[in-house]
C-alpha cells in the first residue's frame, strides 16, 4: 500500500505557498480534489477488502457448489473493482506527481530569479554610493573653486619684509643699487596674505597715509581711489588715524589682472 507516501504527499502539498495568479489556485484546487477522490477511493478498497476477507471465509465453509460459484464471482467482481480503483489511484497520484515536480521546478527557478535580483540590487546600491560620492566631491570642488574665484588676497607690509619674504626683488639700476625698482617677484607665500571677498570687499584699509604707500600689483586705476581713512574703522584709533583706504569702484575691474594686492609701506 502507498499510504505513507500519499499522507508526505498531503503535508508537502499542503506546506508549498503557490503564488496568487490564477494558475497556481487551480494547481492548488486539482491537488486538493484529487487527494480526496484517492482517499475516498482507498476507502472503497478497505470496503472491499473486508468483503473479500469475509467471502474467502464463507466460501471456505461452503459445500454447495452453486454457493460457492457465487461467493467465488463475487470475489472476483471485488478483486476487479479494487483493480481498477487502485490503478485508477495510481494513475491519479502520477498526475499529481508531476504536478508536484511541475510546482517545484518554478519555486527553483523563482529562487534563482529572486538570487540574481538580488545580486543586481547590491550592485547597482553600490553603483549608486559611489555616484553620491563622486558628487559630493564635485560638490566640494565647485565649492572650493567659487571661492577661489571670489577670494582676493591682501598684504600690506614694509620694503624691508616685502624683499626679505622675497615677495619684491630690485629691477634695473647700475649693480642693482643706482637706479634700481621694485617690481614683483613672483614668489607669492600666500601664508603671510588676508583674505577677501572680491565681490564684496569695497574699503581696503593700508596703514598709512595716501602718497606715503603704493600699490605693487597691476590695478586699473579707474577702478579705485585712495582716501583718508575717517575713523569708522577700530584699527584707525589705534594707529591714530595715520591710515588711508583703498576705495573700490568697480571690483570687476579693480582685480580683473590680479587677484593679488600686494601694498608697499614705509619704513
Amino acid at each position: 500500500m502507498r499510504k505513507p507516501f500519499i499522507l508526505a504527499l498531503i503535508l508537502i502539498l499542503s506546506s508549498c505557498s503557490f503564488g496568487p495568479s490564477g494558475g497556481d489556485n487551480r494547481g492548488s484546487e486539482q491537488a486538493d480534489s484529487t487527494l480526496k477522490a484517492i482517499n475516498k477511493s482507498l476507502e472503497l478498497v478497505n470496503q472491499k477488502q473486508g468483503i473479500v476477507s469475509v467471502s474467502t471465509q464463507e466460501k471456505e465453509s461452503m459445500h454447495s457448489i452453486a454457493d460457492n460459484r457465487r461467493i467465488q464471482n463475487r470475489i472476483t467482481g471485488n478483486i476487479l473493482l479494487i483493480d481498477s480503483v487502485m490503478n485508477d489511484s495510481r494513475d491519479r497520484l502520477l498526475n499529481l506527481e508531476r504536478l508536484l515536480g511541475s510546482h517545484r521546478r518554478k519555486i527553483t527557478e523563482l529562487e534563482a530569479e529572486i538570487t540574481g535580483m538580488s545580486r543586481t540590487i547590491e550592485t547597482k546600491q553600490q553603483e549608486i554610493d559611489s555616484l553620491k560620492t563622486s558628487l559630493a566631491r564635485s560638490s566640494r570642488l565647485a565649492a572650493s573653486l567659487h571661492d577661489s574665484l571670489r577670494t582676493g588676497y591682501v598684504l600690506a607690509a614694509p620694503q624691508d619684509s616685502l624683499a626679505k619674504w622675497k615677495i619684491i626683488e630690485k629691477d634695473g639700476g647700475f649693480l642693482g643699487i643706482f637706479g634700481s625698482s621694485w617690481r614683483m617677484s613672483g614668489h607669492i607665500p600666500l601664508k603671510r596674505f588676508s583674505r577677501v571677498n572680491r565681490l564684496k570687499s569695497y574699503r581696503i584699509v593700508v596703514p598709512a597715509k595716501a602718497g606715503k604707500f603704493s600699490l605693487m600689483t597691476l590695478h586699473n586705476r579707474n577702478s579705485y581711489s585712495i582716501a583718508r581713512d575717517n575713523g569708522k574703522n577700530s584699527d584707525s584709533t589705534r594707529r591714530g588715524n595715520d591710515s588711508s583706504v583703498i576705495v573700490i569702484k568697480s571690483p570687476e575691474e579693480f582685480w580683473a589682472a590680479s587677484q593679488i594686492l600686494v601694498i608697499k609701506l614705509p619704513k
